[in-house]
Formats: C-alpha cells, sequence, structure tokens
C-alpha cells in the first residue's frame, strides 16, 4: 500500500514538475505561494508547530504577525517545491544569473589551503539552490542529503542535482565520500538546523536549546578543512542573493565537545541572524527544539516539543 501511495505522490510531482516548463519565473514563485497556502490551511497540525515556534522565538509579536510570519514560511516552502521541480529546464546560465553570489572571495579564500572546505547553512531561503550553482560554476561540491522514504522521490530529486553537477553523498554512508571530496580540496555542504537528536551537541537557537549535528565542525577539525557559513536569501526580483561568512577555528585545540560545541554555537547564531532579519524564509514547521538536555525538568520539556 505504501509503495502505491508512493508511486501516486511521485507522479502527482511529475505532473507539477511539467507545469513549471511553460511558466516564467515570476509565475513559478507565485504558483508556489499558492501552493504554501493550500499546505498551511489543510495541515494544521504542522501549522499549529509553526505558530509555537514562532510565537516563542518572537513573544514580542501579535498573533497576527505571527499568523503572517507562518504563512510566508509555508509559501517559501512552496516556492522551494516547485523550484526544484522546475530545476531541470533552467540552463547553467539561467542558473547561475538567477543565484547571485556575494563575498565569493571567502569561499575562494578557504579553497586556497588546500584542505578542502566545510560550507554549512540552514533551511534557509532556497537551500538547493546556491550548492547546485556552484556545481554549475565548475566547483567540485558534494551536498550530504538525507534519504526521502519515497524511493521514487529521492532518486528523481538527486538526478535533478547530480545534472547541475552536484555531487550527491548520501547521508547514511557520508563518512568516505566527505573524507574523499575534502582530501581532493573539494568542498561539502551540510545544513545543520536539524534536529540531531541524542548524537547531537546542545546549542542555543533562539533563546532555547536544541540539539545540533556534530559532523561539520568534527570533520573539518579532524581533517584541517576551513569552514564557510552560507546563507541564501530570496530577493524581491525572484533572484536568490548567497552570502558568505569565514568560520574561524582553533584547529589546535582539537575535535573536544567544547570545540565543537563553540563552532556550532557561533554558525547557528549566523543562522539566527538571518532567520530574525527574514523570519519567513525558515523552517518553523520542523521540531527543531523536540530533543532535550538531560536533566531539564518537565516544563521546559514540554515548551520545547
Amino acid at each position: 500500500m505504501k509503495k502505491i501511495r508512493h508511486f501516486i505522490e511521485f507522479q502527482f510531482l511529475l505532473g507539477l514538475g511539467l507545469t513549471t516548463r511553460w511558466l516564467s519565473r515570476q509565475a513559478l514563485l507565485r504558483f508556489g505561494a499558492r501552493l504554501g497556502d493550500i499546505i498551511y490551511y489543510c495541515f494544521p497540525v504542522r501549522k499549529n508547530v509553526t505558530v509555537t515556534h514562532l510565537t516563542s522565538a518572537f513573544p514580542e509579536k501579535s498573533p497576527s504577525e505571527i499568523s503572517y510570519i507562518a504563512r510566508g514560511a509555508y509559501r517559501n516552502l512552496g516556492m522551494n517545491t516547485l523550484e526544484h521541480l522546475a530545476l531541470p529546464n533552467l540552463t547553467r546560465d539561467a542558473l547561475l544569473d538567477l543565484v547571485v553570489f556575494e563575498n565569493l572571495d571567502v569561499l575562494k579564500e578557504a579553497q586556497a589551503r588546500g584542505k578542502g572546505t566545510v560550507l554549512v547553512g540552514g533551511h534557509f531561503g532556497n537551500w538547493e539552490y546556491p550548492s547546485c550553482a556552484l556545481g554549475a560554476a565548475g566547483y567540485r561540491l558534494g551536498a550530504v542529503v538525507a534519504e526521502i522514504s519515497n524511493k521514487y522521490l529521492d532518486k528523481e530529486i538527486n538526478d535533478h542535482r547530480r545534472m547541475t553537477g552536484l555531487e550527491v553523498i548520501p547521508k547514511g554512508t557520508a563518512t568516505r565520500g566527505i573524507v574523499r571530496l575534502l582530501r581532493n580540496n573539494g568542498i561539502v555542504g551540510m545544513l545543520m538546523d536539524q534536529n540531531a537528536g541524542s548524537r547531537g551537541v546542545f546549542v542555543n537557537y533562539f533563546g532555547r536549546l536544541c540539539s545540533a549535528p556534530k559532523g561539520p565542525a568534527s570533520i573539518a577539525l579532524k581533517m584541517g578543512a576551513a569552514m564557510v557559513f552560507g546563507a541564501s536569501i530570496r530577493q524581491p526580483d525572484g533572484t536568490i542573493r548567497v552570502v558568505f561568512e569565514p568560520v574561524i577555528i582553533d584547529y589546535e585545540a582539537g575535535a573536544t565537545e567544547d570545540n565543537i560545541r563553540d563552532i556550532t554555537q557561533r554558525c547557528t547564531n549566523r543562522l539566527e541572524h538571518y532567520a530574525r532579519l527574514q523570519p519567513d524564509q525558515w523552517f518553523w514547521m520542523h521540531r527543531r527544539w523536540k530533543s532535550r538536555p538531560p536533566g531539564e525538568n518537565e516544563v521546559a520539556r514540554q515548551m520545547s516539543s
């Protein structure tokens, strides 16, 4: 039954993908925003999670302001969905015109060290196109991606990514691919704003502790790789502005828990900076604060669920 449902979902998304061939950039974004509205009103459980997270993050905002941001976050999700389906329609030049890189010298300087670069970011703005654009621009970049339960959709999405020159590194077997890429002075892209459970390190995000993956900081420390934070921000004209920032690392301190936490916290601080500037562009529907640190009292645990 699950296989049939996955196939139907896949065919539906393929149909949506076909419609994107005849849409202009602005029409695509409008269609994606409407898709986000449908998801927002039809799935109240995730909507409630989104509103709860936003209310905690922005206690100074009114309920109407929170609802406005929540709806914007769903619109961003809808736009991301259609943009990914439209990726095969974009030529290399069209993709590079759409994604505008700022501070690219930061990435070039990191690469000049010759030990590879760990490029970290979050589910903010359009989180797919920047890595694809770097691949299209000739950078050797591999993205660590989680497997989607729908096998049809998982293959289709990864095929879209590979078409741009991006290497796909499955999260479950990522170590070998990451080491190989960094040893050849490649770039490893990793998103670091998903709940990492008991395997993660607890950092502060919007005033609350959450579990973040240790991987990016740990890998950079152990491999001697440079680290760069990147954020993609949607612009009113439909382009995607990408900002790079260097992440300072104390390699001599080693891959200790404290050093990993410090690096991860500083990267999380940068993501929060951009999420405060454009809150409707972050992925608030994810249960980011689900895992709790040992010893936390029950009241705080319930508030973070």
